[in-house]
């Protein structure tokens, strides 16, 4: 199982290169080494950029590199064509691409990502955003559970899985379970004037801070992506077909971890 990257929305390829490309490549001399050896890689949908596909199917690949303009999609693009040539060589192979990774529903987890800073500031200043953009927060205990659960299961090899929710939500869902449970309102934003709301109420304390030019500078293509969504037929067809597989827990379970976390971490 090989999970080590260098996750950072700000590094340009060069300085991703070493940890997700070339460690990849390390990890799978490895799995050539000796006796015959299965290679499950943990991706994520970050391949397809900034993707417009209506669709996006697992065994779409981004063959021609499009809209991958940040570093670390284009490291873990290169890393997975890695993979597949490994796979073509021989090597039995499974490629894992999750979306958003949330913390587990009991609220472990020390994941500062992207999106958990995001709600986090939007709790913290009470605003939301009206969009349609697909948000698919899955708890890392069952991420972890179903990586596991279909690694062991017969007839899963040489396939990609999207680790997504079954289920369609958006940031107007997340933030409606916000207020049932804690009472909390928000302001809602549309996308365009979302933006420059974050930045005139962004300052250095708050988490997103370091990541604000980057949300600066990808709101355009956030917005072109609203009705892109992900399939996960062969993800969903494999969790289900296990005896170990872990079904989604519910929105609301998946919010209040991803509160309770933000309670235990002070966010």
């Amino acid at each position: 199982f090989h999970n080590g990257a260098t996750v950072n929305y700000l590094f340009n390829y060069d300085r991703m290169r070493e940890a997700n490309v070339l460690g990849t490549n390390e990890v799978l001399r490895l799995a050539f080494e000796g006796r015959a050896k299965e290679f499950n890689y943990v991706s994520t949908t970050f391949i397809f950029g900034w993707a417009i596909k209506s669709v996006l199917y697992e065994t779409d690949m981004n063959a021609k590199m499009e809209l991958l303009d940040f570093g670390y999609s284009q490291s873990k693009w290169v890393a997975e064509q890695v993979v597949f040539d490994a796979r073509s060589r021989g090597l039995s192979t499974r490629v894992f691409r999750p979306a958003l990774v949330s913390p587990s529903v009991t609220g472990g987890g020390n994941n500062f990502d992207i999106a958990v800073r995001l709600v986090a500031f939007m709790v913290n200043h009470g605003i939301g955003v009206d969009t349609l953009n697909q948000v698919s927060f899955v708890p890392a205990d069952i991420v972890a559970n179903n990586i596991i659960a279909i690694s062991n299961t017969p007839g899963t090899a040489n396939k990609t899985y999207h680790v997504v929710r079954d289920e369609y939500s958006n940031m107007l869902d997340i933030t409606r379970l916000i207020t049932e449970s804690t009472g909390r309102k928000f302001e809602i934003f549309s996308l365009p004037d979302f933006v420059p709301e974050l930045i005139r109420r962004c300052r250095k304390e708050d988490l997103l801070f370091p990541l604000l030019d980057f949300l600066v500078g990808s709101v355009d293509n956030i917005s072109s992506m609203e009705f892109k969504r992900y399939d996960s037929s062969l993800y969903q067809a494999a969790r289900d077909g296990s005896l170990w597989g872990k079904a989604d827990p519910t929105l609301e379970d998946t919010v209040d971890g991803i509160m309770k976390c933000m309670n235990r971490k002070g966010m």
